[in-house]
């Protein structure tokens, strides 16, 4: 690590103990109503949402716990304009750094809560949103789906529905991946439905266990985009349906190589050996140019995490001087939680069998034990973010096509491999 790197973190750290737990407003009703009136208004009509058992949240009084799967950029807002009384959402600390977005979200009562990470911070803050009779909205997967299908609920989900001891409801949104995937920079037209659940009253949650208030959470939000759509039958539509799939499908299903496909208006295609297929406007994919390996991204991602694996495998029990990945144009970033940021590097990052490493043209600059890395997540797409010691380090590749999600992947999957090998002994 260069000498200007080091006093960075050294003068990161350092603050650490300065920082305390953030202080949040009670959301704004005027400031709630105007969003409702205006963004949620233009989301009803652009993405044709509509709500099914809505009466639950029309009669039902806060304080209450609102569990919502993650697909889209705009889902609290699109369930936010179907309910009735403010949502205080709890969203990632990151969202935070810019000052505009903070005073905006403090206005709409937003819950900064650090992601992959446990926050006493947050809960703090969800029990004064209680204690005011607010209505809490989480997203239980902790961050929003790369292939359209939910994502695991996290166990602390159901700790906290204990904890707090109000109505549970969920809100199963479907349609809004098509509509706008994670990956994607464009929209789409089809049509979005949000169900409205009520899972648990504070009398039921009292004599149910965790595990079984887990087990009904996951049966009430889980929703398959692709499995929906086959007997929905939407159409969604929209150009360049498959710019920046790259960002989510990295490895081809033909030639097995990595980091070889290239997106081009509707069609999705390999560099290495040519395997192309076109993206149509019902979110299933045809073949361009030989066989059909999947006609979805979620088969498609199943199998790529497995093929992923069983590389990276063979690849850490070969343990060679070559990285895994490599890539050469990054800018990183060092802060802690909602902090703004501040410069720490620039040059390319590489990822070995125990590692990451960050490099000059001609140095190694840094270096992050994988097994130190904590909170590992992919923010906004293309940013790469993980704590290692007191710090937070955000990666952000040069190229926007940049796929973020294989570096995230990778350290969770040889940290995983490791903590497994660590419990057999």
């Amino acid at each position: 690590m260069s000498a200007a790197e080091k006093s960075t973190a050294t003068n990161h750290r350092r603050k650490t103990s300065r920082r305390g737990p953030k202080q949040k407003i009670l959301a704004s009703n005027t400031v709630c109503h105007i969003v409702r009136n205006t963004l949620g208004t233009w989301l009803l009509v652009r993405y044709r949402v509509r709500g099914v058992n809505r009466e639950i949240v029309k009669r039902l009084r806060p304080p209450y716990l609102l569990l919502v799967n993650h697909a889209c950029v705009w889902d609290p807002f699109m369930v936010g304009v179907l309910v009735p009384y403010p949502i205080q959402y709890v969203v990632s600390d990151a969202t935070f750094r810019s000052r505009l977005v903070d005073f905006g979200l403090s206005l709409l009562g937003g819950i900064p809560k650090t992601k992959a990470m446990s926050d006493m911070d947050s809960i703090k803050n969800i029990m004064r949103v209680k204690e005011h009779g607010g209505t809490i909205g989480l997203f239980p997967e902790g961050q929003s789906t790369w292939d359209g299908h939910t994502l695991p609920v996290l166990h602390s989900t159901a700790k906290l529905a204990k904890l707090l001891r109000i109505p549970i409801v969920t809100a199963r949104i479907a349609g809004s991946y098509l509509s706008k995937p994670r990956w994607s920079k464009r929209r789409r037209r089809g049509r979005v439905t949000i169900r409205f659940d009520l899972a648990f009253t504070p009398e039921q949650l009292k004599a149910t266990s965790a595990e079984a208030i887990d087990q009904r959470i996951v049966e009430l939000l889980t929703h398959d985009a692709f499995e929906f759509n086959r007997s929905a039958q939407v159409k969604f539509l929209g150009t360049d349906r498959a710019e920046y799939l790259e960002r989510a499908l990295f490895v081809c299903p033909s030639c097995r190589h990595i980091a070889t496909l290239h997106s081009e208006g509707n069609a999705f295609t390999c560099t290495s050996c040519g395997h192309s297929v076109h993206y149509t406007l019902r979110g299933v994919f045809r073949s361009r140019n030989g066989e059909l390996k999947f006609d979805n991204v979620r088969e498609w991602n199943l199998w790529q995490v497995e093929e992923f694996k069983r590389q990276l495998a063979s690849y850490v029990a070969e343990a060679p001087d070559s990285p895994f990945l490599r890539e050469n144009d990054v800018r990183v970033q060092i802060g802690y939680k909602s902090m703004p940021l501040a410069p720490f590097h620039e040059g390319a990052v590489e990822l070995y069998a125990d590692r990451v490493e960050l490099h000059s043209e001609t140095d190694k600059m840094a270096e992050f034990p994988v097994l130190d890395i904590r909170g590992s997540n992919v923010q906004n797409n293309e940013h790469w973010e993980f704590y290692s010691g007191a710090d937070l380090f955000k990666i952000t590749i040069g190229d926007p096509r940049g796929c973020t999600y294989k570096w995230h992947l990778a350290v969770q999957l040889i940290g995983d491999a490791e903590n497994k090998n660590r419990s057999v002994e």
